[in-house]
């Protein structure tokens, strides 16, 4: 399995995508892979590092990666199943083994949906760095290429901080891209008649509003928990960079929010357009069946076909019935624009 960037994991199979020292460097990725680099790459992370810090990242899916998690890996039960979930929200937590952090990035792969926010499970430990992952991070790529060029962060914490302004970074596109349709609905309704705007692409930013804003305000959470964690590695300048992408998020959930609500009160406005629109329909219609009510009645009672009836034998009189039915609906006319119905 290649990547479109021609990085080779180096077991995709087993599922370790790679491993490598911080900051890494061109030999922690060899070009030049024998048969039995897959099984010497899984000895070096059974063997532990007796150097500086590790990052592993692994494909969550694969059942070597996960027997490595459950068995040589060294964490415990609930640890190693807390990553393995199939199901998780961000989330921050403090365990003995180190600091599991969950985070969810968008998902930039083709036919994606536009609000699909795929999960990052990370172990920050002060020598190793664990993350997980199902589907491609455009984020983790980009730090790999900068850890075969030995410019990855040094320790775990800053590549965790690395990911998480990565994660964040993209965010933005998704949230400007939201707001944009939904100004340009917007402008719509204010260049035409409400009722003519179609609700449903409004509807959808709500919902795509609605369902990203679900998981990144426990992201946001998460963050701040990262801030507060008692890791002892966190300097000045981590918890600063950690900060700062706390409030970015939390920007974000606030855009999620306002556009959120801007599409729900464009909804009502439509809405109300809609049933203004019904409302007069239903009315004129009311009207008309007012003015045409009497005259259906005379009508009516004049086509009866028995003995008697007035002017049956006169040349004129149809034209005397007409001239007064004509007097009726004007006068009934008259008297709605009277009391203001018309």
């Amino acid at each position: 399995m290649t990547t479109e960037t021609g990085f080779q994991p180096f077991d995709a199979e087993g599922g370790l995508i790679f491993s490598t020292p911080l900051p890494g460097g061109p030999d922690a990725f060899p070009a030049e892979r024998g048969d039995g680099f897959a099984e010497s790459a899984w000895a070096a992370l059974d063997g532990g590092s007796d150097g500086g810090p590790v990052w592993v990242n692994l494909d969550r899916t694969k059942s070597r990666a996960q027997a490595w998690l459950r068995g040589p890996a060294g964490l415990s039960k609930l640890t190693a199943d807390a990553l393995l979930a199939a199901e998780t929200r961000p989330r921050a937590v403090r365990r003995d083994e180190g600091l599991l952090v969950i985070l969810r990035g968008v998902n930039l792969a083709p036919g994606a949906e536009p609000d699909e926010l795929i999960v990052l499970r990370m172990l920050v430990q002060p020598g190793r760095l664990i993350t997980l992952r199902q589907f491609r991070f455009e984020t983790v790529g980009a730090l790999r290429e900068r850890a075969q060029r030995g410019e990855a962060p040094a320790t775990p914490v800053g590549v965790l901080i690395a990911i998480a302004a990565g994660l964040t970074l993209r965010l933005w596109p998704v949230v400007d891209n939201l707001r944009d349709l939904l100004d340009d609905d917007e402008e719509k309704i204010a260049e035409s008649d409400a009722a003519s705007v179609d609700a449903g692409p409004i509807a959808e930013i709500r919902r795509q509003a609605i369902r990203l804003r679900r998981y990144l305000e426990p992201q946001r959470a998460a963050l701040f928990e990262l801030i507060d964690a008692e890791m002892g590695v966190l300097g000045d300048a981590e918890r600063a960079e950690l900060t700062e992408i706390g409030h970015q998020t939390m920007r974000i959930v606030e855009d999620l929010e306002e556009i959120r609500d801007r599409a729900a009160v464009t909804q009502e406005e439509i809405r109300a357009a809609h049933e203004r629109r019904s409302g007069r329909t239903t009315y004129l219609l009311t009207l008309v069946a007012a003015v045409f009510l009497p005259l259906g009645f005379l009508t009516g009672l004049l086509g009866i076909n028995v003995g008697g009836m007035p002017g049956a034998d006169s040349p004129v009189a149809f034209w005397v019935v007409t001239a007064g039915m004509v007097v009726i609906a004007g006068g009934l006319v008259a008297l709605f624009r009277w009391v203001r119905w018309l």
